[in-house]
């Protein structure tokens, strides 16, 4: 069970700024509330150290609170998936009655500090968390209440994602109902193949039938690609494995590459190879053939993604820290 105390906003209180200044409390307090007489230099001290230390008084956490109506998605700044999935984050939040500020972000650029104290001033009630980050830190001083989607940040925060190991059982069974022998797998993980849950997935329901897939990463380092781009890869793997008749590509938008990169190399689709990829089925249609897709539940993750935020907002606690949505198959012309 998560669990936040809204009163942890506070992060400082009146005897830090007089333990700055040099003052009483008492005179500390009645600066803020501009009653009393003192000079110039000393109320800008007090206001200095103030801001500086992110004091917010009990009028400010009161109206903080009635009006804190915001939710922050912290999303990467680019891709037509994030497009739709914070579509529906949108819509989502207006049915529980918030509004939501959309926020970029560039994975582990967070500067904890100084965003934290944004969101603060946005009155920001909460934090839907769909991007990767390994900066701890960002998220042990974080006191908002957090949902994370996709990815894990830590057994303390709630994570809302797909049944990516079902998702890999689902395209093994697909391509072996579709008569395949020779399979392959292309995965653009940011974890590796260790932590890919599709991959294992994949490999678990193949292995059953009596066959192994060949992987190939993009960004694990354990695979010695680094410098060459998608595409290269991608030829190599084609190349490598010329009668392979079956892939499964950890992305929607890695598994069009791959579509692409078969025609450029005279294969027919899906008579030479069976493609399959993992995505949003709002997307398939920007491929030409049109793409097999493990389907995933964008609308549902949405909603489970900011109906456990409201929870932990209203509530200061919610129950289920590990919310799996369900995914099932869409067969297209790339199968």
């Amino acid at each position: 069970m998560c669990i936040y105390d809204k009163r942890r906003l506070l992060m400082s209180t009146i005897k830090d700024i007089a333990d700055e200044v040099g003052i009483s409390k008492a005179a500390v307090s009645r600066i803020l509330n501009h009653k009393g007489s003192f000079s110039q230099e000393t109320i800008l001290k007090v206001e200095r150290a103030a801001k500086r230390l992110n004091y917010v008084s009990r009028n400010e956490m009161v109206e903080g609170e009635e009006e804190s109506k915001t939710i922050a998605a912290i999303f990467p700044d680019k891709g037509i998936y994030f497009s739709i999935l914070t579509t529906l984050l949108e819509k989502a939040c207006f049915n529980y009655g918030y509004n939501l500020l959309l926020c970029s972000s560039q994975y582990d650029n967070l500067e904890t500090i100084e965003f934290m104290s944004f969101l603060r001033k946005k009155h920001v009630a909460g934090i839907l968390f769909g991007s990767i980050s390994y900066n701890q830190e960002f998220f042990k001083e974080n006191s908002i209440p957090i949902v994370s989607i996709g990815h894990p940040l830590s057994e303390k925060i709630p994570f809302v994602h797909s049944d990516n190991f079902a998702s890999g059982r689902i395209a093994a069974k697909h391509l072996l109902g579709r008569g395949t022998k020779e399979f392959l797998y292309i995965s653009n993980s940011y974890d590796g193949l260790k932590e890919d849950e599709r991959y294992l997935g994949y490999c678990e329901e193949l292995e059953k039938a009596g066959y192994t897939p060949w992987p190939y990463i993009l960004k694990n380092n354990s695979i010695n690609y680094d410098g060459i781009n998608a595409s290269e890869i991608i030829t190599q793997m084609i190349l490598e494995h010329p009668h392979a008749d079956g892939l499964f590509a950890e992305s929607q938008t890695l598994a069009m590459e791959c579509v692409q990169a078969y025609l450029n190399l005279g294969y027919k689709i899906p008579q030479d190879i069976k493609i399959i990829g993992y995505g949003n089925s709002l997307l398939s249609r920007y491929s030409n053939p049109t793409l097999s897709l493990v389907k995933e539940n964008t609308r549902e993750i949405a909603f489970e993604a900011v109906s456990t935020l409201a929870d932990l907002i209203e509530n200061g606690k919610t129950k289920n820290m590990d919310i799996k949505v369900p995914v099932s198959i869409e067969h297209h012309q790339s199968s």
